[in-house]
């Protein structure tokens, strides 16, 4: 290992992709290696050469952040970052580099690259303890998002998914709505609809998911829309599209 630690970011996100490279330019002693958008890009770019940290995301399209690491044989250190993922912050804990949950600062990277550092100077206990998460989180993480990370201020909130009534998008921000307050998530709309229990969820129009759970009243809206009224205080109303209306409307009963 060199004094300059090279780093490897992958994450399906375009925009945490940007944001990582931005901190890493503001960190002595790293140098960005290389950016990846998937599990199969990253192993493409790690045949074709060496990298001393993984800055990891665990879920992405496809394969997943530990798939990955099951199919390379010679594994950097890795910093994974997850918004959510109860079982594999217990385990990281134990075992792992390190971890950041999303959105994290430069200033926790930086302290977590210095870990890395560290735990590259005895690369055969780094191997051991990578192997052994591994091993441990095998079949126990849940396959669906039941739990995600969001900021207020300057702490993070874990919020459980079933506590959320709605998730919507306003100026190309996404959001979650519990019955008192609003949110906003690093999820696409589209994400989330591939991550949530589709016995729970379900997307009624492009800038809406609804929990079932919450769900009301079906009502008819204006030019052959609907509107989804839930069983909030505030008996909140959420748009549903005309195409997604049909669907809805067997799956509520109505």
């Amino acid at each position: 290992m060199s004094e300059t630690l090279r780093v490897l970011v992958v994450d399906d996100e375009a925009l945490a992709r940007a944001r990582a490279r931005r901190m890493l330019e503001e960190i002595d002693g790293v140098t960005l290696a290389g950016e990846a958008g998937s599990a199969d890009e990253a192993r493409r770019f790690l045949a074709r050469q060496d990298v001393d940290v993984m800055l990891l995301d665990i879920q992405m399209p496809g394969e997943d952040a530990f798939s990955l690491l099951a199919s390379i044989q010679r594994r950097p250190a890795v910093i994974f970052s997850t918004a959510f993922d109860q079982y594999a912050v217990r385990a990281f804990e134990e075992n792992a580099v390190d971890y950041l949950l999303k959105p994290y600062r430069r200033e926790r990277l930086e302290a977590a690259l210095e870990r890395a550092r560290r735990e590259l100077r005895n690369p055969e206990d780094l191997s051991r303890r990578l192997s052994e998460m591994l091993a441990s989180l095998k079949g126990a993480s849940s396959p669906h998002l039941e739990r995600f990370t969001v900021r207020i201020g300057q702490r993070q909130l874990i919020l459980r998914a079933e506590d959320v009534m709605w998730f919507g998008a306003e100026d190309k921000l996404v959001f979650a709505a519990t019955e008192k307050d609003r949110h906003y998530v690093n999820f696409t709309l589209d994400q989330l609809e591939q991550r949530l229990d589709p016995r729970k969820f379900a997307r009624v129009h492009r800038s809406a998911i609804v929990n079932l759970d919450w769900a009301a009243a079906l009502r008819p809206g204006f030019a052959g829309t609907w509107r989804l009224q839930l069983r909030d205080a505030a008996r909140t109303e959420v748009p549903v599209s005309r195409a997604r209306a049909r669907p809805l409307r067997e799956r509520l009963g109505a």
